[in-house]
């Protein structure tokens, strides 16, 4: 139920508490009231300041609460004066929804207000932690990382400690910056605001004054080395001290840095114009360089073509021709290219071209080497199937030598050992094979015990002084073996005359005759016993 329009109208003093002392009203609500003064009726007059007030709340952005509450003022007495009840009515309500949404919508933007309030006063807490805990950000910080240039080599470390300090605290600044921006655009009481700048600049007090002696510093620093390069590598349009091509690379790399750095202003500016100058200067050398390489190469093109033409008329003779004529022709081009000034590319070009003079002699060497290869993979195969024979030889020797007599058994393990000498196999493969033959002489051994023992009285003696003679005859051998050692070592001695020297190889001569004889005696005493064993 709504109550009667006139029991509610408020008194000229109900205003909102926004409501302040007479200030200089704006040009749009001037233009509001002009417009007001217009209308003749009360209906109309209250119907415009209604469209007013709706126009002052529902526009994009910020609401003009102070313009809807001086529109509400005004419109407010017109209700008082001689109305339609109907439409007083319809008005009214209207005017009192416009009033609590107004209000409604002021307590939400106090609400968003006090929610921004609240996250600035922790971004400037975090603000003011980070510029206390500086030393400890800066420790944190990484490295700078910034083209490589001789001109900084030395002050590398210098200049990367300034801008790291410098990329901290730009962090800081604009943070600073971006703080005070949103207080500004945020609604909030001004008293509020002050608190805030007042914070903010206690903070830059700490920032900016160290920030801009910093900046000096680099900038002072860096157009110091910036004219240095210039002095030591430029005297007047001349480049000197370096090649043009390195200067070039330090410049770009100077430039770079230029951009890396937080330098003032006017040292950039300066920096920037001296090195764009120094720029044009090699790039007059460089191109003057082009030139030169281009008229080089015009140069090493014509040499390129008269080696190439004795090339081709090489080429339907190189099959045909052996291969030392054919090297000596491909020297003596090789000696004359030496000889001219060519272009990498054109020596590379006509090094293919003598090689493939060589193709044909390469691949009837290739084919050589692959039947060669044939060859020894044929001789590979015949080893194997020869020692895989001699294995087979070896375990049928051991299954049947049991049964076998002790002279076929020794015939046969001497024709094993035979072969196994003739055999071109690795040392290691002859071992193996060695070792397969143990369980054999094991077996002649056992043979050769059986049949010792079972000789009579008569033989076993024979046999214990053909022995004995036997290592009379081996001791007297290396007695021999040891005077012939003597007389070798008098002849090689330097201070024999001729009578001496004849007289020591002839006794050299008469030992190597007794040596012979020992040897044979010792064989022919061997063979004696090997006839009793066997």
């Amino acid at each position: 139920m709504i109550s009667s329009p006139d029991s509610q109208i408020p008194s000229e003093t109900d205003q909102s508490p926004q409501d302040a002392p007479q200030r200089e009203e704006s040009p749009l609500f001037k233009e509001f009231t002009q417009k007001l003064a217009g209308f003749a009726t009360p209906e109309e007059k209250i119907a415009f300041g209604l469209q007013f007030m709706r126009s002052s709340i529902s526009q994009e952005g910020s609401p003009r609460f102070r313009e809807f509450w001086e529109g509400r003022r005004l419109i407010l007495p017109f209700f008082k004066e001689n109305l339609n009840p109907a439409i007083r009515s319809n008005l009214w309500n209207e005017y009192v929804e416009l009033t609590v949404e107004a209000r409604r919508l002021k307590e939400i933007l106090e609400e968003q207000s006090a929610f921004a309030m609240e996250q600035i006063d922790l971004a400037i807490g975090a603000l003011e932690k980070d510029v206390s805990g500086f030393a400890d950000l800066l420790k944190a910080s990484g490295e700078i990382a910034f083209p490589a240039s001789e001109t900084i080599r030395q002050k590398a470390s210098t200049y990367s400690q300034i801008q790291r300090e410098l990329n901290l605290l730009n962090t800081l600044a604009s943070r600073l910056n971006s703080l005070r921006k949103e207080i500004i655009k945020t609604d909030m009481r001004i008293r509020f605001k002050t608190k805030f700048f007042k914070r903010l600049s206690e903070l830059g007090d700490h920032i900016f004054p160290k920030r801009k002696e910093l900046i000096e510093t680099i900038s002072s620093e860096f157009e110091k080395d910036v004219n240095q390069f210039i002095q030591n590598y430029f005297k007047g349009s001349e480049v000197v001290g370096a090649p043009y091509f390195a200067i070039r690379e330090e410049i770009k790399a100077l430039q770079s840095m230029a951009k890396v750095f937080t330098l003032n202003s006017g040292v950039f500016t300066r920096t920037r114009l001296a090195l764009s100058e120094c720029w044009d200067k090699v790039k007059v050398l460089e191109k003057e360089h082009k030139k030169e390489v281009l008229e080089k190469r015009q140069a090493s093109s014509e040499q390129r073509e008269a080696i190439q033409a004795k090339i081709d008329a090489l080429k339907p003779k190189a099959a045909e021709m052996a291969m030392n004529d054919l090297s000596r022709e491909i020297e003596a081009i090789s000696n004359e290219m030496r000889e001219v000034s060519l272009q990498r590319d054109d020596v590379k070009h006509l090094r293919e071209e003598l090689y493939k003079l060589r193709e044909p002699h390469k691949a009837a060497q290739e084919q050589k080497a692959k039947e060669l290869l044939e060859l020894e993979k044929e001789k590979l195969r015949v080893k194997k199937e020869q020692v895989a024979a001699l294995k087979e030889k070896i375990s049928h020797l051991i299954k049947d030598g049991a049964q076998m007599e002790l002279a076929d058994l020794t015939e046969k393990a001497a024709e094993i050992d035979a072969e196994l000498s003739k055999l071109e196999i690795s040392k290691m493969e002859k071992q193996q094979l060695e070792r397969s033959l143990r369980p054999l002489k094991d077996v002649i051994a056992d043979k050769k015990e059986h049949s010792l023992l079972n000789l009579s009285e008569d033989d076993k003696k024979v046999l214990e002084n053909l022995r004995v003679v036997l290592q009379q005859r081996i001791k007297r051998r290396q007695e021999i073996k040891d005077q012939l050692e003597v007389y070798r070592k008098a002849l090689g001695g330097s201070s024999l005359d001729f009578e001496k020297a004849m007289h020591y190889q002839e006794l050299l001569e008469q030992e190597k005759e007794r040596l012979d004889k020992a040897n044979a005696a010792i064989e022919e005493i061997e063979q004696k016993i090997e006839d009793l064993e066997g």
